[in-house]
């Protein structure tokens, strides 16, 4: 069996489905398919937020009361220190929505701008031209193979990026597999409160240094305990087991568990190339500080799209330099903003619990929406280390990891204009990541300290 396609989207959840729809609304013939069943689309957990905005941003219907995916609306979050002190409030409306729902909305928007989906399918190889260009894909369905003729693949297909993953290694793209050390594994406890009325869930609470939350969910006298952790499920069900010993979470009854993961290291130096280009988990799209993807993902979706949609006019192949303006745009904006804060995320959580709560009391990192802009971080650093709030080794953590932040931030706000800078640019890159610190390893100095006792 063979079909003809301008644009084959490998992956039918938030990124896929956006990106496919915004390519049909330009009218390009546009197929995405996916390996799941119509029943299982989303269902790797139940529960998701997603800020209100983003739907108006990003053009995509809101879902509201009395809607099958919408449970509520919370309209502040509040971090709190290591010792469960000095509350950071910030204010926002965030949707808490049924994640499986919101996927057949997402669905049926994408349909509704001309995009087709094939379910039950799943992706099998890629097919190249003579010339060694991207233009297909094979496909596997109900035991048959299915021939994919189109002039752009976008691999959307979650961490396992099954398109990127399986191009040559001189194709133009990384091909890393995100392995266990690059994800950052939830644990979500569904619970039931003893206490409804008093307990009641109704704002996000985040302990940041336990990497740990109390959220909404879709039973108002319940609520979500939430832990991720780098390495493991294993891991992660340790650093809850050690939060729980000291945190005063309210009485509850466990009524059951849902695990799943997220990508958590650098997103590829370059998200296209001839005839493809990778979003969401596929590129490795979250924001460090939160492990969320979902709005983060539509940005680049949405940059994709208006920059394909204009290299791709009156049948034109979509080459590695016409799509180039999605790397520039995407790594000089948001990219820049993640890859700084992700070399800054070790060490900002380096430090012992009595500092975490002198960073939490005196706005160091962690700010209320009044503290933000407000003081020298260097100044309120070096009264830390005066007044014995803070460690010369936590000092040097944090001071480490913003110096190196901020080189990396510069680097990628002079992304290269075109290919032609490019490996120079990734070399450079490179040995910047080499001196930044990771959450892996600190998690496995942490694991091998837990076997120790």
């Amino acid at each position: 069996m063979e079909q003809n396609t301008d644009v084959l989207v490998v992956g039918a959840c938030t990124a896929g489905l956006y990106f496919a729809g915004l390519m049909a609304r330009q009218g390009y013939k546009t197929l995405v398919c996916d390996r799941s069943s119509e029943a299982d689309l989303g269902r790797r957990y139940d529960i998701i937020h997603i800020g209100q905005d983003y739907f108006g941003q990003f053009g995509l219907p809101e879902p509201g009361p009395g809607d099958p995916d919408y449970v509520t609306t919370f309209h502040r979050s509040i971090l709190r220190s290591a010792l469960d002190k000095w509350p950071k409030n910030t204010h926002a409306d965030v949707l808490v929505l049924r994640r499986a729902p919101l996927m057949k909305r997402l669905s049926a928007w994408a349909r509704a701008q001309g995009a087709d989906v094939l379910l039950n399918a799943e992706y099998e190889s890629p097919v190249f031209d003579q010339k060694n260009r991207l233009t297909g894909a094979v496909l596997r369905r109900d035991g048959g193979e299915i021939r994919i003729k189109t002039r752009l693949t976008a691999d959307a297909s979650g961490i396992g990026a099954a398109v990127r993953t399986r191009l040559p290694e001189d194709y133009g793209i990384e091909t890393f597999v995100t392995g266990p050390r690059d994800q950052f594994y939830v644990i979500l406890r569904y619970v039931k409160l003893k206490n409804p009325k008093e307990d009641a869930v109704d704002v996000t609470r985040t302990w940041p240094y336990y990497k740990t939350w109390l959220a909404p969910q879709l039973d108002p006298s319940g609520a979500i305990m939430g832990v991720g952790a780098n390495l493991s499920f294993d891991y992660a069900e340790r650093c809850w087991k050690r939060f729980a010993e000291q945190a005063a979470m309210p009485e509850h009854e466990l009524d059951y568990i849902e695990q799943s993961s997220t990508p958590y290291r650098r997103p590829p130096y370059s998200f296209v190339s001839d005839g493809f280009v990778v979003l969401g988990d596929a590129a490795c799209i979250t924001n460090p500080w939160s492990g969320e993807g979902v709005p983060y993902a539509w940005r680049l979706c949405s940059i994709a799209a208006e920059e394909f949609g204009r290299c791709m006019k009156n049948g034109a192949y979509p080459s590695r330099e016409a799509a180039w303006p999605v790397n520039v745009r995407y790594i000089r904006s948001q990219g820049a903003e993640f890859a700084r804060n992700l070399a800054m995320l070790s060490g900002a959580v380096q430090c012992s619990p009595e500092e975490n709560d002198y960073e939490f009391q005196h706005s160091i990192i962690f700010e209320d929406d009044k503290d933000k802009g407000k003081g020298n971080l260097l100044i309120k650093l070096l009264k830390g280390l005066v007044s014995g709030g803070l460690s010369m080794q936590a000092l040097g953590g944090l001071m480490g990891a913003a110096g190196i932040g901020g080189k990396i931030f510069a680097h990628y706000c002079a992304f290269p204009e075109n290919p032609a800078g490019f490996g120079d640019w990734v070399r450079k890159a490179e040995a910047l990541w080499g001196k930044a610190g990771s959450m892996a390893e600190l998690a496995e100095q942490d694991l091998a300290q837990m076997e120790k006792g």
